[in-house]
């Protein structure tokens, strides 16, 4: 085998597109028209959507809990257990580091 930089651009040894007989057009039937795309959705994919919509209409953040919180960390009430911090914080590395 011989391996030379000169490359056939010419298009030798390619074979032609196939061409539809007769004279109709792209993307028209033989009658002439056009023809039509349909999508069908199932009842599913419609249910899906309409949930999809309602979750987007919700807000991103819980008001009523940051202000709960927020109130009971400006009384001094608020107490976060060091354990449950940590333990989540390990779990996030270990998801984190499986990924």
């Amino acid at each position: 085998m011989i391996i030379t930089d000169k490359v056939d651009i010419s298009g030798a040894g390619f074979q032609s597109p196939d061409k539809p007989k007769g004279k109709v057009s792209v993307g028209q039937t033989a009658a002439g028209s056009m023809p039509e795309d349909q999508v069908l959705v199932s009842s599913q994919a419609k249910e899906i959507g309409k949930l999809q919509a309602a979750v987007n209409k919700l807000p991103d953040t819980r008001t009523d809990r940051v202000e709960t919180v927020k109130n009971a960390v400006n009384a001094g009430t608020y107490n976060v257990k060091g354990e449950a911090v940590a333990g989540k914080v390990l779990k996030e590395a270990i998801i984190d580091s499986t990924i």
